[in-house]
């Protein structure tokens, strides 16, 4: 009998979750990924990078489908009940009922038949957070896929101020900036871009925590000591060309075409990182 690992269910190591031979099947060229390969595909990535950090948050598509597809409404009443229920849904890491520890939220959108990521990201010192909207396919996206991001981003912060009474809410936090990022050729690779952009971000803040790198440092990195005439030292900003160099901390969230991985490919490496991080459970007879 054939062993193929694709045959069975897979079952991972490293956290509770199983992905089926159809989840598999739907990484071939062409398929639409399923909302589960994009589920584990985020645990793997906070698994892998964020495992003991509470900043970064992999949002579960079960509690992005609910923000999403839940009207907008601000009675007091409706907050409450969309808290209870997306609390209930994130009993396995609680990340919602501390807002404030959130650094970087993803969210993977579905809407009008088309995924996207939207990044929650809260710097310091900035007042307010925003949400950055990452769109593989801008083109062609009806309106009402930008709304159902909207959406989301107003109801994950119904959900913070309901979770903790500190956090503010203003319009300004309902703003939502469209990124340039690589754009798909086709309609059913909108599942594998999220992934793709999501692991390009995590690269990237991982990357940057590991070396201790806050906008802090790199302002500081951009400041020269020189010695005035009497000799006591001055402290002077260094020339930028904003359009080579740009801010540090925005050129963090840029993803241009050179940064891109081909899908074909990208559909590739999830498929080794399933297979490398499952195991196929003993069939019952």
């Amino acid at each position: 009998m054939s062993q193929n690992p694709g045959s069975k269910h897979l079952q991972c190591r490293h956290f509770p979750m199983t992905l089926s031979p159809s989840d598999i099947d739907a990484l071939r060229p062409g398929e639409w990924v399923t909302d589960d390969v994009i589920d584990f595909y985020f645990k793997y990535l906070k698994h892998k990078y964020f495992r003991n950090n509470k900043k970064y948050v992999y949002i579960p598509v079960t509690i992005a489908n609910l923000l999403t597809e839940r009207p907008v409404d601000n009675s007091s009443q409706h907050i409450k009940d969309l808290a209870s229920d997306a609390n209930a849904l994130d009993i396995e890491t609680q990340c919602l009922k501390k807002p404030r520890s959130i650094r970087v939220a993803f969210l993977p959108i579905f809407g009008d038949d088309h995924w996207s990521l939207l990044v929650y990201r809260n710097v310091k010192h900035r007042p307010l957070p925003e949400f950055l909207h990452f769109n593989s396919h801008l083109g062609s996206t009806r309106e009402n896929h930008t709304q159902c991001a909207r959406t989301a981003l107003i109801n994950l912060l119904y959900v913070f101020r309901e979770n903790d009474a500190s956090m503010m809410i203003s319009k300004e936090s309902y703003r939502l900036v469209v990124k340039n990022c690589p754009q798909q050729a086709n309609g059913n690779d909108c599942g594998v871009f999220v992934c793709m952009n999501a692991y390009v971000l995590t690269a990237r803040l991982a990357k940057r925590e590991k070396e201790g790198v806050s906008p802090l440092h790199a302002l500081v990195r951009r400041m020269s000591v020189s010695y005035s005439p009497g000799g006591r030292k001055s402290v002077e900003f260094a020339e930028k060309n904003p359009d080579k160099d740009g801010d540090p901390e925005e050129m963090m969230w840029k993803i241009k075409d050179k940064d891109a991985i081909r899908p074909d490919d990208m559909r590739a490496y999830i498929t080794n990182v399933i297979y490398s991080a499952t195991f196929s459970p003993t069939a019952s007879l």
